[in-house]
């Protein structure tokens, strides 16, 4: 009889897993054009060699498995003494367990041991989770603007390391 539940690891993800990555992305986003700009729901679904080049050129893509299968994942890459975060996603089989949260506190992990001063994502207003998730971990709005090609409004947070 088990008493507890292994605790999930964030792992660095490496080129062979593009394909895995890709397809929990199309999971993620899948049904967003029904609140969102169909652009931007597109463009938020890599597809595997947009995924592998990102995994061979300045980006750290981190990953949580569950069953064998990808199920969250978030990139980090740090330019200039701060660390910029994106591509947050989790699949929605396992919404609302900690896995967003698990990835984006590793990923703030990441960027304090890089010596970054601050850190900074972007998100848009109408995922509600998504930025309550940034402010409870001290992301603060510094700007929103409107992403033209994609005629939505993004906020921009940052976090001051």
């Amino acid at each position: 009889m088990r008493f507890f539940r292994a605790a999930p690891r964030i792992l660095l993800s490496h080129p062979s897993e593009a394909e895995a990555i890709a397809d929990l992305y199309r999971r993620a986003w899948r049904g967003c054009e029904r609140f969102l700009d169909p652009r931007l729901v597109e463009d938020m679904q890599p597809s595997s060699g947009e995924v592998r080049t990102w995994l061979q050129g300045g980006f750290e893509l981190y990953r949580v498995e569950h069953g064998g299968r990808v199920v969250g994942s978030i990139r980090c890459t740090f330019p200039a003494s701060a660390c910029v975060l994106d591509r947050l996603a989790v699949d929605p089989e396992v919404r609302g367990q900690g896995l967003g949260r698990l990835l984006l506190e590793h990923a703030v992990s990441r960027a304090r041991r890089t010596a970054s001063g601050r850190i900074w994502a972007q998100v848009s207003p109408k995922l509600s989770a998504a930025v309550a998730l940034h402010r409870d971990l001290g992301f603060r709005t510094v700007a929103r603007h409107l992403a033209a090609y994609w005629d939505e409004p993004l906020l921009l947070l940052e976090l001051p390391l």
